[in-house]
């Protein structure tokens, strides 16, 4: 049995299988390409179809998101990306159906409930026939931290040039008030000495002395929020001074309210004593009212610190090296973030009127910097408060400060050129350096002065002039009468000024700095130190000290 012919396939045929081989492997090559290309893309890709079904993905989204291929091929839309009731969420996916792509700002959800800022990019794709949803996410994370980075440094700023605007405004009022303020205690002070012990008058006198104090306590804490004090630093040991401070504030503190101290002995820090008593008082005052009702903990310590080159820093100024480090904790009822941002703003207050003047607090932030240190705060509501400052430390010899003051005068005798351009100031302080028995030449005029010190340079024991004054400062004077009599002793006395400062004066061979207004007591010590300072036989002034005073 012969079995039929085998038909031959016309030509035709073998060239329609060519094409079709030739097709599906262009096919799996772009394929393969697109595949490649969705998988090693850096930001999530995700593919949805119109009911929200995710039909594919690749490996990035799996890691970002957290889950495994399995279980994430099993979410939908919903799953992942936070809703949006509003209906910006509706126009979208309308806008979506007819433009075929839209772009917007979204958070994803992590399977660990952590969120994640996205900007999806969505576009419609043909995906096996079917319309769908290609979604690229792009993580905003760095983008959103940098913003409040950058945030943070422009209020940072923002607060740096409004505290530096109110504190030239502030150092105009200490002078002109200093200036109002010097004749009021001189004469008080002048009239006091006078009085017989037992006179009527005397608790009068005392009664404007204190309170030209407590002028002078103000002004002297304007200039400290605005980092224009002028007050002398000395290396001096900290631990003293809180100790102290604690001990004059625990009968101030109602029994309610527990000081815990954890004072460690640190090295020295260039600080002067009564700012940083300022500091411990309007810290501890703050949180003595903050647990006034409830009662609580209120905590002190101070500890050294070093930080190495390359270890991070609590705050991003602050350099390597060794701080001492403050903190002043209290359990009361904290602050919100908006009260925080604004708690060293000069005169902000949360207490009500009588309670606070809103100044403690931009006083110490005035005193930090002022010491080349540091400041934050961390609180919570209902928490309460932490402060924590950082001073820096010194390598020399710290004397333990002593907030007493001697009340004995050191009185004198010899010449005295006295220059202020304020005749009321030039009076009063006559009377102060007649009391302390000295002869004294006043002037209102720094070129009359000038003029009659040429004319007489060897007449003068001790001269004292005034910074601001018209035609010639204080500082001009000394270096023209410098120039005529190299160790001529010379005061520098201001209400304020903004280009000269102690260092200033003393590196020009002005022997002493006075901030007005000057006790008579003030006064005495510094005539007393700059004409001991004099070489053997340069001056004929002469100064007494009363019998264990030092200057």
């Amino acid at each position: 049995m012969n079995s039929a012919p085998k038909k031959k396939l016309p030509p035709q045929a073998f060239n329609s299988l060519a094409f079709d081989f030739s097709t599906t492997h262009a096919l799996r090559k772009s394929m393969n390409r697109y595949r490649t290309l969705f998988e090693s893309a850096g930001d999530p890709i995700l593919v949805f179809d119109w009911q929200g079904r995710i039909l594919d993905f690749n490996r990035i989204a799996c890691r970002r998101l957290g889950y495994s291929r399995k279980t994430l091929g099993k979410k939908k839309r919903s799953d992942i990306e936070r809703s949006d009731p509003t209906e910006s969420g509706k126009k979208r996916l309308e806008t979506l159906r007819k433009e075929g792509y839209v772009l917007y700002e979204t958070i994803y959800l992590k399977r660990n409930g952590e969120t994640l800022p996205v900007e999806l990019n969505c576009r419609v794709i043909e995906y096996e026939y079917e319309p769908a949803i290609l979604t690229i996410a792009r993580d905003l994370s760095e983008r959103i931290r940098a913003e409040k980075e950058k945030a943070k440094l422009q209020a940072q700023l923002r607060q740096s040039q409004k505290m530096e605007a109110i504190g030239a405004l502030a150092g105009g009022i200490a002078h002109d008030f200093n200036n109002i303020l010097t004749p009021i205690r001189g004469h008080a002070e002048i009239a006091l000495l006078k009085l017989p012990p037992n006179h009527e008058t005397r608790k009068n006198m005392e009664g404007i002395i204190q309170a030209a104090e407590r002028a002078r306590g103000l002004i002297q804490q304007v200039l400290s929020f605005s980092r224009q004090d002028s007050q002398e630093k000395k290396p001096l040991q900290v631990h003293a001074i809180l100790k102290e401070g604690l001990r004059l504030l625990r009968a101030s503190l109602p029994t309610t309210i527990e000081i815990r101290q954890n004072i460690s002995k640190c090295g020295a820090v260039l600080a002067n004593a009564t700012q940083i008593h300022q500091i411990i008082l309007n810290l501890c005052t703050n949180a003595k009212h903050a647990m006034r009702r409830t009662g609580g903990v209120l905590e002190v310590c101070l500890n050294e610190i070093l930080i190495k080159p390359g270890e991070p820093t609590p705050y991003p100024n602050m350099q390597p090296g060794s701080y001492v480090k403050l903190t002043v904790s209290d359990t009361g009822h904290g602050m919100p973030p908006d009260v925080q941002e604004r708690i060293f703003e000069p005169y902000f207050t949360t207490k009500k009127e009588g309670e606070g003047t809103g100044m403690g607090l931009s006083v110490v932030h005035g005193i930090v910097k002022n010491h080349n240190g540091e400041i934050k705060v961390y609180s919570e509501p209902g928490k309460g408060t932490t402060f924590t400052i950082f001073l820096p430390r010194i390598h020399a010899h710290a004397k333990q400060a002593s907030a007493s003051v001697v009340d004995s005068i050191p009185k004198g005798s010899g010449n005295i050129l006295l220059i202020d351009d304020e005749a009321k100031i030039v009076e009063v302080i006559s009377q102060m350096l007649d009391y302390l028995g000295y002869r004294v030449t006043a002037l209102t005029d720094s070129g009359a002065a000038l003029k009659d010190f040429r004319s007489h340079p060897d007449r003068y024991d001790l001269v004292i002039t005034d910074m601001t004054m018209p035609h010639m400062t204080g500082d001009v004077l000394a270096r023209k009468l410098l120039a005529m009599r190299p160790n001529l002793p010379i005061l520098l006395c201001t209400g304020y000024s903004r280009s000269i400062s102690r260092e200033k004066a003393q590196l020009m061979g002005i022997r002493d700095f006075i901030m007005k207004p000057p006790t008579i007591s003030e006064l005495a010590r510094a005539i007393y130190r700059a004409l001991q300072e004099n070489p053997s036989g340069a001056d004929h002034g002469a100064c007494s000290a009363p019998p264990g005073w030092q200057g």
